[in-house]
């Protein structure tokens, strides 16, 4: 899937895409005064800076494009403000409400073959879309409890959608690496949320000439290295070899290559270096201490790795969640897949929780299945899962790059 987030993406290809008007009065009052009531608990920017940032900045609105601007209930207010700024560039704006109740419903009631059918309205609209601007969910447990058969229907057919999106040149970027701070968000992580709505903004809003001045040697250390060992105390212990002529990417929240003749994307929080590796080299076994499988904990992994491929899953809790979406999928779905290392020097954990993301100086991530985003990458299959592995040290080549969840170069 996308790396987009992914109660997005199954959420477009069950119902399609919903307009909203620029203004619908109810909706944006109500939605701005809850705006107004969080940032002055949390301290939450100015919505016109960020929707300046994402549309100038990030993927660079030209005039005349058809921009979509997808998000949930709770961000109208931010939707808004990014519309109004595509519009001032002389691009129409496409606002899309993304409804995580309606979503589930339909997953929970529809019938089987109706989930399984891609939705050709969606399609038709990424086919004339220039550029897509998603907001993350507010709910990351909306699917939880949603049998595994019926979400597995729906990401086959959201393939075709995820398809239709790399065959084009489409610009996107993702508010959210891979969620965005909310009460919902906080709780399952189990952090304050305050904290994490100021450490979110502190990350979103780091200067691109900060997050190079990581990257970049991340970024050489990698493209010019071979042989990569990742270990961590808890009982990682993974090695891999990189391919050079793949190509290395860092991500600082802009799309440069202006005009764009291929998919690309960006993501907020900005300040990942990725690529994808030999996967026949992958050879070990990582420990995460937890992976969100679509809001399904899935505590103190254990995930082993012969030749590149899942060759044995444990977990404390709910590893059957994860064997079984394998087991619902097709194609390359248990190959690994990326290699991403966060360098964001305003983007770090909080206190002892186990609240991931990206873009975390020193944060090591790895997946399987589907990464089209990944340099590199050619795995073939409907399913992708990323894993956070922090505290990790991380070797190119026996020089040390990251030491136990920092950047040491």
């Amino acid at each position: 899937m996308m790396r987009i987030r992914k109660h997005i993406a199954l959420g477009l290809c069950v119902v399609g895409l919903g307009v909203l008007g620029l203004a619908g009065a109810a909706a944006q009052g109500t939605g701005q005064k809850a705006s107004q009531t969080r940032a002055k608990q949390s301290g939450a920017p100015d919505y016109q800076a960020t929707a300046w940032q994402i549309v100038h900045e990030s993927v660079q609105v030209k005039d005349r494009e058809g921009v979509l601007i997808i998000g949930d209930a709770s961000k109208i207010p931010l939707m808004e403000a990014i519309a109004i700024e595509v519009a001032k560039k002389g691009a129409f704006p496409h606002m899309v409400l993304d409804s995580q109740t309606v979503t589930k419903r339909i997953i929970t009631e529809a019938p089987l073959e109706y989930l399984e059918t891609p939705n050709a309205m969606t399609i038709a609209e990424f086919k004339k879309a220039d550029v897509m601007i998603a907001l993350s969910a507010e709910d990351p447990t909306t699917l939880a409890k949603v049998p595994e058969e019926r979400v597995a229907r729906v990401r086959k057919a959201s393939q075709v959608v995820t398809d239709v999106m790399y065959s084009r040149p489409l610009r996107t970027v993702t508010l959210g690496n891979p969620v965005m701070p909310s009460a919902a968000v906080a709780r399952f992580y189990g952090v304050p949320q305050a904290e994490m709505e100021t450490r979110f903004w502190q990350a979103v809003n780091t200067p691109h000439t900060a997050i190079e001045e990581n990257g970049n040697k991340v970024k050489q250390a990698l493209a010019s290295g071979r042989e990569v060992r990742i270990r961590t105390q808890e009982g990682t212990d993974l090695r891999l070899n990189l391919v050079n002529d793949r190509g290395v990417h860092l991500s600082d929240g802009q799309i440069h290559s202006q005009p764009v003749d291929k998919p690309a994307q960006a993501w907020l929080p900005a300040g990942e270096v990725y690529t994808a590796p030999d996967a026949t080299s992958v050879n070990g076994t990582v420990f995460v201490p937890l992976a969100d499988y679509r809001g399904i904990k899935i505590r103190d992994l254990r995930v082993t790795f012969v030749n590149g491929k899942v060759t044995r899953i444990e977990a404390a809790q709910n590893a059957e969640a994860l064997k079984q979406a394998l087991a619902q999928s097709s194609g390359d779905k248990d190959v690994f897949s990326f290699l991403d290392i966060g360098v964001n020097p305003n983007s770090r954990t909080i206190g002892n929780s186990n609240y991931c993301t990206y873009e975390m100086a020193g944060m090591v991530t790895i997946g399987i299945g589907q990464a089209p985003w990944a340099p590199g990458c050619t795995n073939q299959s409907e399913f992708g899962q990323e894993f956070f592995i922090p505290r990790a040290t991380l070797e190119v080549d026996g020089r040390v790059i990251v030491k136990e969840g920092k950047i040491a170069i």
